[in-house]
């Protein structure tokens, strides 16, 4: 049996995983880092995009949005503002989100309105991502 650490997954509004897992890869601020027992201690954020995890030789698949991760070398802490299965993300709603986003962008705004339509459009791609991958 594959190494194996204790794997917990929170959404800002319910549990969505936790046991035991052999591999996490996640989008991180720098790109996708990948965690398996025995890693070294750190904590660091996430980025909108996809998550994977490897239980019992299975993948599983979710789309995530920014949050945080705890790395312990037995324990992961996942938090994240939501967590979707492929299954549960509504196609017609992540396309209207990405095409209202695309239109802000094409308005003038402000920095901060610019930061936030650009938060936006990455959520509905990374949720369209996660489906079409998955799907």
């Amino acid at each position: 049996m594959a190494k194996t650490f204790e794997l917990e997954i929170i959404a800002s509004d319910h549990p969505f995983f936790k046991g035991q897992c052999e591999m996490l890869i996640f989008p991180g601020i720098d790109g996708e880092h990948g965690i398996l027992a025995k890693h070294e201690s750190m904590v660091t954020c996430l980025n909108a995009g996809e998550l994977r995890f490897l239980v019992d030789g299975e993948w599983h698949y979710a789309a995530v949005s920014a949050g945080f991760v705890e790395i312990t070398s037995d324990y992961v802490v996942l938090l994240a503002d939501t967590v979707e299965k492929p299954e549960e993300i509504d196609i017609n709603r992540a396309n209207e989100a990405k095409r209202r986003a695309q239109e802000r962008l094409r308005q003038k705004q402000s920095i901060m309105e610019y930061y936030h339509t650009q938060a936006a459009l990455n959520r509905a791609m990374s949720r369209l991502k996660v489906t079409n991958r998955h799907m």
